[in-house]
């Protein structure tokens, strides 16, 4: 069968100088884009949790991310918010190397590292800095060719090793928990394999040996570093939240828009398919109805692909989202690929690890509050690639429908290697076109054109960090003005979309959480009552405006809710602060007293 251009190209590219494309199409990327609320989130929590846990608590349900991007910080304190950055490359391109190494005996060079590529470009659209959902793909993966290669060369060994990876996986990130249905790849390999219950059984054993040893071990940690009381304290306030009903981040029954959003995907995959092949069926036939416009077919290709190029540039400029609906086709292709592999005559490892990658696909998202938009697309690993290679080794499509009126007809659609060969050439090049586009326009939060995005913050922590004009000159302005009011460790309360500015001043969350967005109504009015009473302190408060222009990148809806901002306003009013200096994207007030005695703050 004929490759494209593309195919041709990877396939015969170096495999060293392809690891190195890798990594630099991930590096350009991470110099540009300041976000004020997810890279402060983690880096804030980084930054604090050896030296202050517990201002950082509600972080504590990532206890273990904490712990390795704090250890990231501590051997790399100089190189701030851009060092979590390399560390988010680092561990995105090991990542990356577990998946191409799982793979590569199986599938095809060209797609592999096509597919492989796609992934890395699909998360150049999300957080940059090192974070759970980065270590959770990496731990999963690494669980799963612990796991595959046990089963392959029976060393068993393995099984243990892979359950421990999972164990650390629920610390990454407590809903991980989830991820011990790897075990279920077990039971289908013994399943496929016919494989006596008692040896599957002695296998699953093993497994959940290794969970249980090293959840022992690292809860043994937790405890002797004094962690444990944040780490159940952080427990009973997701259960607060939980509770909470029109709190988007709350930890309530997502299976309602987990189904709708994966109906979505498949939903989307196959519009897109039935689309190009009904618009094959139609080329086609204008080619044997319309002789006289031989010569233009040739031309009138290219400028169809020409406007579905300038298509695609036009909308990632203007929509900071646009490359989720490429995701959702691919996750839909995915998942009608796994079950055709699965489903099907194919060789048992193929599908092995078409479930492994469907396990994956499936269950990382969930716990996340939003799902495929956020954490979804760290599944991809292992079944993008299957898919892609299924997709590129399509010779030919053919169909045959019957229409009986007064008479029958038959129409019979023959979709032959060469239109094959076009489609393929064009869908990988319109999705890289997309997918660049994407990345290119927006540098996470700064929507717009990198080439004007030349503008530092004066803070060492964001040394090399490049946002618009607009951005830096107002937290610039910020930074110097609130230096005259507040030090490092003091208490401030940042409101509400604004978890950077405690990384950047070095100062501490008042009410625990950095990121106040996920304390909703009457929980956010019980936690700041509840840091009153406890400190008894009036911290410097900074509020984020907000702006008509902004995107405010994973939450479901209106950031500056009504109701928290009302509870807001009457803390400010009840401790008599007075704003003393704004621009257009903070406020800053400050308190007539910084301390209250503990009658008036307990009443």
């Amino acid at each position: 069968m004929q490759k494209s251009f593309i195919e041709d190209f990877f396939e015969r590219m170096n495999e060293q100088l392809f690891f190195v494309l890798v990594v630099l199409v991930q590096l350009i990327f991470i110099f540009q884009g300041f976000h004020l609320t997810n890279s402060g989130f983690a880096a804030v929590f980084y930054q604090r949790i050896y030296s202050d846990p517990a201002s950082v608590q509600y972080n504590f349900s990532y206890w273990l991310t904490g712990i390795i991007g704090g250890g990231w910080l501590k051997l790399f304190p100089g190189l701030g918010l851009l060092g979590l950055r390399i560390a988010g490359v680092i561990c995105t391109t090991l990542t990356f190397g577990i998946s191409y190494n799982l793979l590569k005996k199986y599938l095809q060079t060209a797609p592999l590292r096509l597919g492989l590529l796609l992934i890395i470009l699909f998360l150049s659209t999300s957080v940059k800095e090192l974070s759970h959902r980065d270590i959770t793909a990496l731990f999963f993966m690494s669980a799963a060719w612990f796991l595959y290669t046990g089963l392959m060369a029976e060393k068993y060994s393995r099984f243990f090793i892979a359950g421990m990876f999972i164990a650390a996986n629920m610390f990454v990130r407590l809903p991980n928990l989830l991820n011990l249905l790897l075990i279920s790849a077990i039971w289908f390999y013994g399943y496929l394999n016919r494989i006596p219950f008692r040896q599957i059984a002695s296998h699953s054993l093993i497994f959940l040996s290794g969970f249980f040893a090293m959840a022992a071990i690292l809860f043994l940690v937790m405890k002797g570093m004094h962690h444990d009381i944040f780490f159940f304290n952080n427990l009973k306030i997701l259960r607060n939240v939980s509770g909470n009903q029109v709190n988007a981040r709350s930890l309530h029954d997502h299976f309602k828009p987990y189904f709708i959003q994966y109906a979505l995907g498949l939903i989307v995959s196959i519009v897109v398919i039935v689309s190009l092949w009904s618009f094959a069926a139609i080329w086609k036939r204008l080619k044997l109805e319309i002789p006289a416009l031989r010569g233009f077919w040739p031309v009138g290709k290219y400028l169809i692909l020409a406007l579905l190029t300038g298509m695609c540039i036009y909308h990632a400029r203007i929509d900071s989202h646009f490359w989720y609906w490429l995701f959702l086709f691919y996750l839909g292709t995915s998942l009608i690929v796994a079950l055709l592999i699965i489903s099907g005559p194919q060789p048992k490892d193929m599908q092995l690890l078409s479930f492994i990658g469907s396990l994956m696909l499936l269950i990382l998202p969930l716990g996340s509050h939003a799902l495929l938009m956020t954490i979804g697309k760290y599944g991809m690993w292992i079944m993008v690639p299957i898919a892609v290679d299924y997709l590129l080794n399509v010779r030919s499509l053919s169909s045959s429908v019957v229409i009986s009126e007064n008479r029958r007809h038959t129409y019979d659609q023959v979709i032959n290697a060469g239109q094959m060969s076009s489609l393929r050439n064009g869908f990988i090049f319109l999705t890289f076109t997309y997918l660049l586009s994407d990345c290119y326009f927006y540098p996470y939060e700064d929507l717009g054109n990198r080439a004007k995005m030349k503008y530092e913050i004066n803070n060492p922590h964001v040394n090399r960090i490049y946002t618009t004009p607009e951005k830096a000159a107002a937290v610039n302005e910020l930074l110097s003005e609130s230096k005259k009011y507040i030090k490092p460790d003091d208490y401030v309360l940042a409101y509400d979309g604004f978890p950077l500015f405690y990384f950047l001043t070095g100062t501490r969350p008042y009410l625990y959480n950095s990121w106040l967005w996920q304390y909703d109504g009457e929980i956010f009015k019980k936690e700041l009552e509840k840091s009153i009473n406890e400190t008894h302190i009036c911290p410097v408060v900074v509020i984020r405006k907000q702006r008509n222009n902004e995107s405010i990148q994973g939450q479901a809806g209106d950031p500056f809710r009504d109701q928290t901002y009302g509870f807001m306003q009457t803390f400010l009013h009840q401790y008599q602060y007075r704003q003393i200096w704004e621009n257009d994207f903070f406020r800053l007030f400050v308190p007539e007293a910084k301390t209250i005695p503990p009658t008036v703050s307990g009443s």
